[in-house]
């Protein structure tokens, strides 16, 4: 059973952009050597409804789009914080080594803490709202835009995924990461499974509208409305190619696709 009418405007947002700003060839080219192919390859992320319930990853699940918490506001957060505690330490300084430390060694590095504290407390009273929709329906995806940029909304085929490097450290690699294209330099960071490949295998699985909802008991009060949708629709082929079968709710779907659909 359904649990709610889902209306258009909770998740409906127009295009913003069709292509890379450099063209898809080129930005593909000039150094997304890490780029991901659009392929269903995991079947290992199920989302439950206790996971949906803690708001831990996810606002909003169902067969018209998933909402994801938007974590930007950490970076405000954080970058203000950062400089908050240098000034704090440049004002322990001063009071604990005052004959040590030179007027110019004081007052510099304390005027650009400052600038930087002002900086992050401006941007986190002026950001606009930061959105991580992904559109079922329609095959959309809005995703936050770099800083005060709008958010961007893009046909899912049409995004560049790309998993992320090693830092020096040797951590935070093979992590999901979607290329903004206003700013190919630009990264947008999404995280659901323990690595890329299990995220983006969850996310195309859920974004081809033509196969099943992925696993997971939050999704099962949406199944039969999904599939009566499919089915008027007589069962097109899938959009995106998966290394396993994507099998219906029960074997009388199942065989009620292979019937209709021939898949």
């Amino acid at each position: 059973m359904v649990k709610e009418e889902i209306t258009p405007t909770l998740y409906k947002r127009k295009i913003t952009h069709t292509e890379y700003r450099h063209g898809d060839k080129k930005t593909k080219k000039g150094g997304w050597s890490r780029m991901l192919h659009h392929h269903i390859t995991d079947n290992k992320v199920s989302l439950s409804q206790e996971w949906l319930d803690s708001k831990g990853n996810f606002l909003q699940a169902n067969d018209k789009f998933l909402e994801k918490v938007e974590s930007s506001y950490l970076t405000p957060i954080w970058g203000g914080g950062f400089f908050l505690l240098i000034i704090i330490i440049i004002i322990i300084g001063g009071f604990k080594f005052p004959d040590e430390i030179s007027s110019i060694q004081y007052i510099v590095p304390s005027i650009l803490a400052f600038l930087g504290f002002l900086f992050f407390l401006f941007y986190y009273f002026t950001m606009p709202k930061k959105e991580a929709i992904w559109n079922r329906e329609d095959g959309l995806v809005t995703f936050p835009g770099f800083m005060w940029r709008p958010n961007i909304t893009m046909p899912i085929e049409k995004l560049v995924f790309v998993m992320s490097s090693p830092s020096p450290q040797g951590g935070g690699a093979y992590e999901l990461q979607i290329a903004r294209p206003d700013r190919s330099y630009s990264l947008y960071h999404s995280f659901i499974g323990y690595n890329c490949y299990e995220d983006l295998s969850f996310l195309l699985w859920y974004m081809d509208k033509n196969r099943p909802l992925p696993p997971g008991t939050a999704f099962d009060p949406y199944r039969d409305r999904d599939f009566e949708r499919r089915k008027a629709a007589g069962f097109p082929p899938p959009i995106f190619v998966s290394a396993f079968d994507t099998p219906e709710a029960t074997p009388e779907q199942q065989s009620e696709r292979e019937r209709i659909g021939g898949w």
